[in-house]
């Protein structure tokens, strides 16, 4: 019989592998910047990739019941990385529309069938500890942007940070380097000294923090600065080289944790229930299994539904633009923006873990309270804190703790309601939320900063919507106490 704790292991080498595509926000600014494609642009081929994560979830949950977690894993490693290079090249070519084809729809559907493969399997493997079982796979997933964005900045270094004028892009600026090097010196001639600049900026964030907007010392310094901005320029051959390189590294990694993974044999829970006493999610009684189809007919479903769908949306939006949000909304460096992104996973991650586990003990219910509860006061809080970089960076890992937590406890929750036997196609089902919530949140964040040159607006909105996402977790105990009580007589 194969090891459990391996088992684990290959789970986490797919989902490190796939979550990659938490580092997004790394790309924004090399392919915005190179090739002047449009924050709603970048914003669409991440939102593409995320909606088809759901919906090949959603469509081949039952596949995978019926013919098992390692060739799910193998198709997903060949939908993965056949998107990746794809994506080298279209950005080789400089095409958006082969970008959302390889790396949105291709890599997408890699996504949702290696995302769904190993997380009912593990369920199966831990019988003893559910909540704890698929944190940890669902933990490699957020961790896996974190490894990314190194990797990332290892094979994609910025070239140079300059001073421009705000209407001159850094496209333009590169292409005029090439075709009239003199005038882009005549260019250059008249923006400030990048240090200037920069200490410039520094002080007006000083200043900021004092409370001195209106001073006039504040308005002379903000007028100076305000018809430039700094911009970083990346080399073309660099981010195709990258997606190569990420290409055949995760090829490397999910190749034999496919191989290995399987379910447990039949029989095998029952040596663990006397483990589980302790648990508070084992204090629930065991529900009957529910098909899928049957779930859909529950209000508990299009609970989990949107309470996942609300937390996704204005989850990932902070994730799509984490580097370039913290670059122009709170004058982070690059070395710091890239910090932000590579926290941004690590916590994501820690997230999954600590939240999933932590659910074993208090129950999801109380759990996801919990989680809308903190982002109700942390996104308006981190619109309010563009003077305090620490601040804000803390905040924002506080929030993808949530975000995490809520991906890692639904499998379970789904298993509390439902049962076992058809979890996969169900969480495929719930999955769907994902797909939306991908679309939603980054393109209504794009949308608005287009129309307001700012993300604050945005942050606002999404604080808005956890106080639906609390209403929703506040009913969804009330429905699991029907189900318990519903199970209680039906096992007499």
């Amino acid at each position: 019989m194969k090891n459990r704790w391996l088992i684990a292991a290959s789970a986490v080498g797919i989902h490190i592998s796939i979550g990659s595509v938490y580092a997004y926000s790394a790309w924004k600014m090399p392919l915005e910047n190179t090739f002047g494609w449009s924050t709603t642009s970048t914003s669409i081929a991440f939102s593409i990739a995320i909606f088809f994560l759901g919906i090949s979830a959603a469509s081949l949950g039952r596949i995978i019941e019926i013919h098992g977690p390692s060739k799910g894993g193998l198709l997903s490693t060949v939908f993965f990385t056949v998107g990746l290079f794809g994506s080298a090249l279209a950005v080789y070519l400089e095409s958006i529309w082969l970008f959302y084809l390889f790396f949105g729809v291709i890599s997408g559907i890699g996504l949702g069938l290696g995302y769904i493969s190993p997380v009912s399997t593990l369920v199966k493997w831990f019988p003893d500890r559910r909540g704890l079982a698929t944190g940890l796979a669902i933990m490699g997933f957020g961790f896996g942007g974190l490894v990314c964005a190194h990797l990332i900045d290892v094979f994609n270094p910025p070239q140079s940070e300059i001073v421009l004028p705000v209407e001159v892009t850094a496209k333009e600026y590169m292409e005029l380097q090439v075709a009239d090097p003199e005038q882009a010196e005549v260019l250059m001639s008249g923006v400030p000294d990048f240090y200037d600049f920069k200490a410039n900026e520094s002080e007006l964030m000083r200043m900021g923090t004092e409370n001195m907007q209106e001073s006039a010392a504040y308005k002379s310094l903000e007028s100076t600065i305000a018809p430039f901005r700094t911009v970083v320029l990346y080399d073309k051959s660099a981010i195709v080289t990258a997606f190569i390189g990420l290409g055949f590294i995760y090829l490397l990694v999910m190749l034999p944790s496919a191989l290995y993974i399987a379910p447990p044999p039949s029989g095998y829970g029952e040596e663990f229930e006397s483990q589980a006493k302790n648990s508070a999610s084992k204090k629930l009684m065991n529900v009957p299994d529910v098909t899928a189809f049957e779930a859909l007919k529950t209000p508990g479903f299009y609970g989990l539904w949107i309470m996942l769908f609300i937390n996704v949306s204005c989850g990932i939006a902070v994730i799509a633009t984490a580097k370039k949000m913290g670059y122009e909304m709170v004058r982070l460096s690059v070395e710091m923006s890239s910090l932000l992104v590579m926290g941004i996973s690590l916590f994501n991650g820690i997230g999954r873990i600590v939240w999933a586990s932590l659910s074993d003990y208090i129950g999801r219910t109380n759990t996801y309270v919990a989680f809308f509860a903190i982002q109700m006061i942390a996104f308006p809080l981190l619109a309010n804190l563009t003077t305090q970089p620490i601040l804000f960076m803390i905040v924002t890992f506080v929030i993808l703790t949530c975000y995490g937590g809520g991906f890692a406890s639904i499998p379970a929750y789904i298993s509390d309601l439902f049962g076992l036997k058809e979890m996969p196609t169900i969480h495929g089902f719930i999955l769907t939320a994902w797909s939306l919530a991908g679309i939603v949140g980054p393109l209504l964040n794009a949308y608005v900063y287009e129309q307001t040159k700012s993300y604050q607006q945005s942050l606002y909105i999404f604080g808005g919507a956890f106080v639906l996402a609390l209403v929703v977790s506040l009913l969804m105990k009330i429905e699991m106490r029907r189900v318990q009580e519903l199970a209680v007589t039906q096992n007499g």
